[in-house]
């Protein structure tokens, strides 16, 4: 796990940074994670860039573990630090992408775990997402 140690790269607090991944990969969460801008509430911690972190499938389910998230199958996200750990399966197919990186957005919109709620904020992350990407 010594990837997720790495810093982020310096950037802006509203640029996404990504971790791993391909060029391809990178450009459409960015894509996408650029369809949340101004919906993601200020915090006191947004001085932090939101980070996703896209990790080969086997190493996403250590990742998992050792965060406790057994519930979740392709991502999970953590509030907290503003970070999206994401599983490569997720991005072999840009739909189930759209799908999954905007409901993991959703959490952040909305500020908590709820799935419902989480999923209510996504649809409009997704409809933008749609127009961009």
């Amino acid at each position: 796990m010594g990837c997720l140690m790495l810093p982020p790269t310096l950037g802006s607090a509203t640029d996404p940074v990504i971790i791993g991944g391909s060029e391809a990969q990178k450009r459409l969460v960015s894509c996408i994670a650029e369809a949340s801008t101004g919906l993601v509430p200020e915090t006191s911690d947004s001085q932090e860039p939101m980070t996703f972190v896209i990790l080969e499938h086997h190493k996403f389910l250590k990742t998992r573990a050792a965060f406790h998230a057994y519930r979740t199958r392709l991502a999970f996200s953590n509030l907290a630090i503003r970070r999206t750990y994401l599983s490569s399966r997720v991005l072999a197919d840009r739909d189930k992408a759209l799908w999954v990186i905007a409901h993991e957005l959703g959490h952040f919109v909305i500020r908590d775990g709820i799935e419902g709620h989480a999923e209510f904020a996504a649809e409009r992350i997704r409809w933008r997402a749609r127009q961009r990407c």
